[in-house]
């Protein structure tokens, strides 16, 4: 995948409208619309080199919806859902040989339920049950 062109346009009221490539302070850029000057829809992420980083939703400015971080190899790092802004859903992560580390769930923005830590071979190396906070 690579960097698709944008068009960075401003509305009449002077706000970002349509697709549009904003810089990162890691030196890559994010991609993705801008609607009446917020963020909306799939965004993705690009490191300086064009690799793909990240992708995932914004509704109205804020991070929604699920998420996927790739490593510079390309394999998927992290996977993980936020409901505007805050944690929210199943959460996973797998080591460079693309072997599960962990999965649980949040709520917002807080660790919920069973999470589950998995040994290189696949096996369950411990799980801990955490409760919904007030």
């Amino acid at each position: 995948m690579s960097i698709p062109p944008t068009s960075d346009e401003k509305d009449a009221r002077g706000r970002k409208t349509g697709l549009w490539t904003d810089p990162d302070p890691h030196g890559g850029v994010m991609v993705g619309e801008y609607v009446e000057g917020e963020r909306q829809g799939t965004w993705r992420h690009f490191s300086a080199d064009g690799r793909l980083r990240a992708e995932g939703g914004f509704d109205k400015g804020t991070v929604h919806g699920e998420w996927v971080w790739h490593r510079s190899s390309g394999e998927i790092m992290q996977r993980g859902g936020f409901d505007h802004g805050r944690k929210h859903g199943t959460w996973t992560r797998w080591n460079t040989a693309g072997e599960m580390v962990d999965r649980g769930d949040y709520a917002n923005d807080k660790k919920v339920g069973e999470w589950t830590t998995f040994n290189p071979d696949g096996t369950v190396k411990r799980t801990v049950t955490h409760r919904a906070r007030r």
